[in-house]
């Protein structure tokens, strides 16, 4: 009997009763060609008490004598699925203890694509082999064949890794782009996200290179600075008579009160530091402050302040790079699900730059199911894919596509995305470029 230790990794942030529910289909197709067993990484636990582990974390000896085989089972198999974003930091602690190759499995709900995609670049950088397999929304029995045949089959078991590096295309840095980054401030509010664990950059490498300078500014100078705004000022008056009208899911014109102060919170370090662009560790504020920073991110960009999420700095320069290099403002997006035969990536994130939507509404925040989020819908049309990665943003990945739509899925990010690459090429060499979990996409038209 064919067995699978399926090892299900998922965020506090997201309703466990949604993201168990919404998987039932999924689990259903696994278990018509292997029995499943469910393994959560507290389960895990008293094998990593036992692991051995470098000082800093960071380099990964495997455990040999911990077997997640069992001697009365023929055939077995272990898959990790990434259930939602926001899994990446515990997955890394468990790294050491999985069987190698490391099989992972994502599908197209909860951030999950996100989170895989952000694994699995880590797990490049450190040298360890892996395999993503992406479940499609339509659950295409093509693809849990295939799935069958990797976990089980002797000769695709262990399947030799890709050659990642595949992107031809170099960034133009022209004397304009150039210009544009030269003694540029930006602003890092509150550094970076937990989850962020491939995306690190060598700031002061960058700084010298680029005549840049990053400013770490603490989390705590933005919430004083938001509990200082007045609420009733006329800047925050002014907002909310323009946007009420566009509230829906419970939203009320106290969440748009909040999300108005944040932005005029954040535009002020922005005057007081001078800042070019700015990245913020948004999901820290949402237990002190009782909103979002969507609705600022979005504002600001608007005004040319490139302005980002979650404290991630590769993304942050590549949306810089955008601005520059196209005179446009772009949208940063989580990768949500694929398609293989239909050439399709679905993006989606809580916010976007109203100057690229055609018409907007204001839901809550996806994870957290507060404060304000933007659903935008987009323009079909053409678009680039562009993501700079690596600790000096030294590798450049561009991808050429249409939007074909704008999609509505309940347990996603607010404003969707569906992607669709020029070539079957284009489409493996996005699936098989490790560059974290964030991408942004700018109009080529």
């Amino acid at each position: 009997m064919k067995h699978i230790n399926l090892v299900i990794f998922a965020s506090i942030l997201h309703d466990g009763t949604s993201v168990m529910n919404s998987r039932k289909q999924l689990f259903e197709n696994i278990r018509s060609f292997a029995e499943v067993e469910i393994i959560y990484p507290t389960m895990l636990s008293s094998m990593l008490s036992r692991s051995k582990y470098s000082e800093d974390g960071d380099s990964f000896t495997d455990y040999d004598n911990i077997d997640f085989r069992e001697k009365d089972k023929e055939m077995t198999s272990t898959l990790c699925f990434i259930a939602t974003g926001g899994t990446e930091e515990i997955f890394k602690s468990f790294i050491n203890i999985l069987p190698k190759p490391i099989i992972i499995l994502s599908d197209g709900l909860h951030n999950s694509l996100a989170a895989a995609f952000e694994i699995c670049t880590f797990l490049k950088n450190n040298g360890i082999d892996n395999t993503l397999l992406n479940a499609p929304l339509d659950n295409n029995p093509v693809f849990f064949k295939r799935m069958e045949k990797i976990l089980f089959s002797a000769d695709t078991a262990h399947p030799a890794p890709k050659e990642l590096d595949i992107n031809p295309h170099k960034a133009d840095f022209t004397k304009s782009v150039l210009h544009y980054f030269s003694k540029a401030k930006i602003g890092l509010i509150g550094g970076e996200s937990p989850w962020l664990i491939s995306s690190k950059v060598d700031t002061l490498y960058i700084e010298k290179k680029y005549d840049v300078k990053f400013l770490e500014i603490p989390i705590s100078e933005l919430e004083q600075s938001f509990n200082n705004i007045d609420l009733s000022a006329p800047e925050i008056k002014g907002i909310v008579s323009k946007m009420e009208q566009y509230l829906i899911g419970g939203r009320t014109k106290e969440d748009l009160e909040a999300a108005a102060g944040m932005y005029v919170a954040i535009k002020n370090i922005c005057i007081k530091y001078e800042l070019k662009a700015l990245t913020i560790k948004c999901f820290s504020i949402l237990d002190s402050c009782r909103t979002t920073a969507c609705l600022a991110l979005s504002l600001l960009n608007d005004e040319g302040i490139i302005s980002g999420c979650e404290g991630d700095i590769q993304t942050l320069w590549s949306m810089m790079y955008c601005y520059a290099a196209y005179s446009k403002c772009s949208f940063m997006a989580n990768p949500s699900s694929s398609n293989k035969d239909e050439l399709t990536v679905d993006f989606s994130h809580c916010t976007i730059p109203l100057s690229i939507v055609h018409g907007f509404r204001l839901p809550s925040h996806f994870e957290s199911s507060s404060g304000i989020a933007i659903s935008g819908s987009v323009p079909c049309g053409k678009y680039n894919l562009i993501k700079f990665s690596g600790l000096q943003l030294e590798r450049f990945y561009l991808g050429r596509g249409i939007v074909i739509m704008n999609t509505n899925i309940e347990q996603r990010c607010r404003t969707q995305i569906r992607f669709k690459f020029n070539s079957a090429d284009e489409f493996d060499n996005f699936m098989n470029n490790r560059s974290g979990n964030h991408f942004v996409l700018v109009s080529d038209e």
